[in-house]
């Protein structure tokens, strides 16, 4: 008896021995083949001026407003807080998982009392009361011998990784999101800014008109009927406008995580792009987008989980061992002379099972091949996704110096218009018609501004890039994987 307690020091140092030696979860290796994928040199799309690639595009709107409206959501968007709590769900499960491979120790402490009849040498019935109190430790260990649990930990911990990059491709979405918004809150003040010097300049033209009308020139009750239902409609489109308006500020507000109250300040004036298209390389794409980077996580746990599947047909080895003491009282239970030690290992290999573990797999078989398809799938829609966005980058920019001239132009005529009607040479349609082409020349140019801004964030997004620089020290820029 007095060696019990060297027996369950040495058992216990193997066990912690064994657990250091065998029980290290680390990250798994990335399982896809990327040199399969056909990838150029540069972008189809790239002009020659292109500079490389940065982070902080946000500094390219040189809007001080924005960043201060991205810190704002960063810090109160709903969903973004969504999106975090699933990552510390992802990390209790690994932890959870992570433990699997891990000796069990157990503290066990029972009491229990109970009563008995006899019947001594036929005599009258006795009644005895029993106390017995039971304390001890347990401890029981799975050796993971061919790395089946730390398979399931190698798993969980990619499903964590690829948590943790969906969230960071959540904050560049949020982002990106935000400053769509904030220029379609600005693009809508100047459309109803617009429709307002419209409105004002149709209600003058009336004035004149119906002026004319008063002092008897001919022909002239045709053109107010006119003038005045051009007045009416452009009102009808103000009100349009405002609508529109007021939709966008509210939207922009959720995002905000503010209520939607349609409070929102707006400066009415779009950013101006100046700098070059930033690209880079085709090849960074791979490990700049999150979501590459999670597709490729999952296709890592995937196939950790094949792994875990094709190990459980192997057997499986199971140490137990216990210690501790029992007594009819209380005051004996911490005596060592009654402590008592079993140590005890099974091996259990599975036989049959009705197909269940060929099954599962080949279930995890297959879903490691979806896996990488849809890596596959993921990077070559993030290729056109760049390709497409450059594309528009140039058409976008055309569009609008053929529609800045085409402003210039319709202004122009509109005052050429006016200026013949007042003279009698040509007649209240051709003004309308000036006035209408001047209008939506206007109207459209402030629209594709606000298309190029649009696609510019799309292309950062795009290239996976973030919207303010590189900084480690700052933890809102960047998510810690705890291995």
């Amino acid at each position: 008896m007095t060696q019990g307690p060297f027996f369950i020091f040495l058992w216990s140092g193997f066990l912690i021995t064994m657990t250091l030696c065998i029980g290290c979860i680390k990250t798994p290796s990335p399982h896809v083949d990327t040199q399969k994928i056909d990838t150029p040199a540069s972008y189809a799309g790239a002009t020659e001026k292109a500079r490389p690639f940065e982070d902080g595009w946000v500094n390219d709107f040189q809007d001080d407003n924005l960043e201060t409206l991205i810190l704002e959501a960063l810090e109160s968007n709903y969903d973004l807080k969504a999106a975090s709590s699933r990552v510390a769900a992802a990390q209790a499960s690994f932890q959870s998982i992570n433990a699997g491979w891990k000796p069990q120790l157990n503290l066990n402490q029972s009491d229990s009392r109970s009563k008995t009849v006899f019947n001594p040498f036929a005599g009258p019935l006795q009644s005895r009361y029993i106390n017995r109190f039971d304390l001890g430790v347990s401890l029981a260990w799975e050796l993971d011998l061919w790395g089946r649990i730390r398979s399931q930990g190698r798993a969980a911990l990619a499903d964590l990784q690829a948590s943790e990059s969906d969230y960071m491709a959540a904050r560049l979405s949020l982002a990106a999101n935000v400053a769509a918004a904030w220029f379609n809150v600005i693009e809508s003040e100047l459309q109803v800014l617009l429709n307002e010097e419209t409105l004002n300049s149709f209600e003058s033209n009336l004035k004149v008109v119906e002026e004319s009308y008063q002092r008897g020139i001919p022909n002239r009750a045709l053109d107010v009927r006119l003038t005045r239902a051009n007045v009416e409609s452009n009102r009808s489109n103000l009100l349009v406008r405002k609508r529109q308006r007021d939709a966008a500020v509210r939207s922009m507000e959720i995002l905000l995580g503010r209520y939607p109250s349609a409070e929102l300040e707006i400066i009415p004036h779009l950013p101006i792009l100046k700098g070059d298209v930033p690209t880079g390389m085709p090849s960074e794409l791979l490990i700049r987008r999150p979501d590459i980077f999670s597709a490729e996580r999952r296709v890592a746990a995937a196939t950790q989980r094949l792994k875990v599947s094709r190990k459980s047909l192997l057997p499986s080895i199971r140490l137990t061992s216990s210690v501790g003491t029992s007594s009819s009282e209380l005051t004996d239970l911490l005596d060592p002379e009654r402590l008592a030690l079993s140590i005890a290992g099974s091996l259990t290999q599975p036989l049959y099972q009705g197909g269940r573990l060929r099954a599962n797999v080949q279930l995890s078989d297959a879903r490691l091949r979806e896996s990488i398809a849809q890596f596959s799938q993921a990077v070559l829609r993030a290729f056109q996704e760049v390709e497409s966005l450059l594309a528009a980058e140039a058409f976008l920019r055309d569009q609008e110096m053929a529609l800045q001239a085409t402003s210039e132009e319709s202004s122009e005529a509109e005052v050429l218009a006016k200026e013949q009607y007042e003279r009698g040479l040509v007649d209240i349609i051709t003004v309308l018609e000036s006035e209408r082409r001047a209008f939506n020349a206007r109207s459209s140019l402030i629209n594709v501004a606000n298309l190029r801004l649009q696609n510019r964030l799309s292309l950062y997004l795009a290239l996976g890039g973030h919207f303010q620089g590189e900084d480690p020290d700052n933890p809102t820029d960047q998510v810690t994987l705890n291995e």
